[in-house]
């Protein structure tokens, strides 16, 4: 069995975490960078790149703050975030990527995180 790993990055925003969060936590936002389309059924999301997709399970989505789902392949304990931060005395606003994959594949996993960050930005002129 492969040794897995987790890993988090940061990345800083400039928009509105209200914005922010209707980008990660909704169909529509998350098909404008995330994928290409996103399929809902209750707690189940579908999402789909180009002619292959992957279901994952909605595990949290609290308001403004932060969504948490689990690739239905998914070993279990793990899952992948976005976790929006305010820094309160700058007022900086930030998505906190929380991820698995195994290990070795941290920068790969990495990069495609980087892609869809500067994906979003762009797509929310942030």
């Amino acid at each position: 069995m492969e040794q897995r790993v987790s890993f988090k990055l940061e990345y800083l925003f400039h928009c509105s975490p209200k914005l922010l969060f209707k980008q990660i936590s909704t169909p529509s936002g998350l098909e404008t960078w995330f994928a290409d389309r996103v399929n809902v059924h209750g707690g189940d999301y579908e999402f789909v790149w180009n002619q292959s997709s992957n279901r994952a399970d909605l595990l949290e989505n609290k308001n403004n703050s932060h969504v948490r789902f689990r690739w239905k392949d998914a070993p279990a304990g793990e899952f992948f975030e976005m976790r929006i931060k305010v820094d309160e005395l700058t007022s900086d606003v930030s998505i906190l990527i929380s991820d698995f994959c195994a290990a070795g594949e941290e920068d790969e996993n990495r990069m495609l995180w980087d892609q869809a960050m500067a994906t979003l930005r762009s797509r929310i002129g942030a």
